[in-house]
């Protein structure tokens, strides 16, 4: 199989995947059973999945030497995640910060679930597996950040918003990949502290995730060659998303 070919097949698959084609935390939404306080504690434990995302890519980076282009990009990708243009301010913590001042929503300290703490495990312990898997496993998290943030977390969001009586702080141009929102330019830990809800997700939409995903997919393309290290690819891409689907539906059920 060509690397376009796997590439397209993959996607194609993670756009049929339950977690974001019929997300049951959101399918629940739209019959009106969750009570705020549900979606809320909800919403708390998607923040423990950006808190380890850096630990992840760092893990799948291990199997490469420092000097080899995977290990580069996926360096660069945690170093944006840790603030690199965000004037310093970790991404997950302008989230936590920005839930906390638009939503009183208190991300900040957060107990895992046992189906959070099942699915963070499950990915970590498969970034020590096959060199392949393990990358399989990062671009899957950056292949699916950008539906995620659009289809599920931005939307929930909104939607807690509207529940607890507030402005929904997320504008919809902000949640779409080529839309037009103009992205501000952050230099400091105060504009960082400062952005709107909508700066948050239009950065990582438009910007930061689409660029995590092209060009890690860009560099696995290059070395990506054998049909054995592809299938190892593919099989640690599918057991992200076979993760997640079980997590929503897990969370969907206050586990």
């Amino acid at each position: 199989m060509t690397i376009e070919l796997l590439f397209h097949q993959l996607h194609k698959e993670m756009t049929e995947r339950v977690f974001l084609k019929n997300n049951p935390v959101l399918k629940q939404v739209k019959e009106g059973v969750p009570s705020p306080q549900f979606l809320a504690e909800v919403i708390r434990q998607y923040v423990c999945f950006p808190e380890e995302i850096v630990n992840m890519l760092k893990g799948a980076a291990e199997h490469f030497p420092v000097s080899h282009p995977i290990h580069e990009e996926l360096k660069r990708n945690w170093g944006q995640e840790n603030g690199s243009a965000t004037g310093g301010v970790p991404h997950v913590k302008i989230l936590q910060h920005n839930l906390k001042r638009d939503l009183l929503i208190d991300a900040d300290d957060v107990r895992g679930s046992a189906a959070t703490k099942k699915f963070l495990s499950t990915v970590l312990n498969g970034m020590k597996e096959d060199t392949w898997f393990a990358v399989g496993q990062a671009y899957a998290l950056e292949a699916s950040a950008v539906p995620e943030l659009a289809i599920i977390l931005g939307p929930a969001l909104n939607t807690y918003a509207s529940l607890i009586g507030k402005s929904q702080p997320i504008q919809k141009v902000a949640l779409v990949e080529k839309g037009n929102y103009a992205l501000p330019h952050i230099r400091t830990e105060q504009e960082a502290y400062e952005m709107e809800m909508s700066d948050w997700f239009a950065l990582h939409i438009v910007d930061f995730e689409v660029g995590h995903r092209d060009f890690l997919r860009e560099k696995i393309s290059t070395v990506l060659l054998e049909d054995a290290d592809q299938t190892e690819f593919a099989r640690g891409f599918r057991a992200v998303l076979d993760a997640m689907d079980i997590w929503w539906e897990s969370l969907s059920k206050g586990k």
